[in-house]
């Protein structure tokens, strides 16, 4: 027990999460605020414009849609991959 006491115990380390909300309907319903105030010329000149395209990207991918088609059939292929070679054992 002597051998331990020449070390700290270490302390467990502490973090600072702080949840964020997001809401997205109150987050367009401010863009077309923006936009319609621009439009019109009421807003302050001082203020710049900042669309809101958080996760645009991804939701409207291209590629994000075709994954589950290709998976379906790269599954497809290797269980009749795999039902060939088991036929050719077992049965030949």
């Amino acid at each position: 027990m002597a051998l331990f006491s020449f070390f700290k115990p270490t302390k467990p380390k502490g973090f600072n999460y702080k949840p964020i909300y997001y809401n997205e309907q109150k987050e367009e319903m401010k863009e077309r605020e923006v936009r319609i105030k621009r439009e019109l010329g009421l807003n302050d000149p001082d203020q710049l414009y900042v669309p809101n395209i958080k996760g645009r990207f991804r939701a409207n991918s291209p590629y994000r849609n075709s994954r589950s088609g290709r998976s379906t059939v790269r599954f497809l292929l290797i269980l009749f991959a795999l039902m060939l070679l088991a036929y050719f054992i077992f049965f030949r």
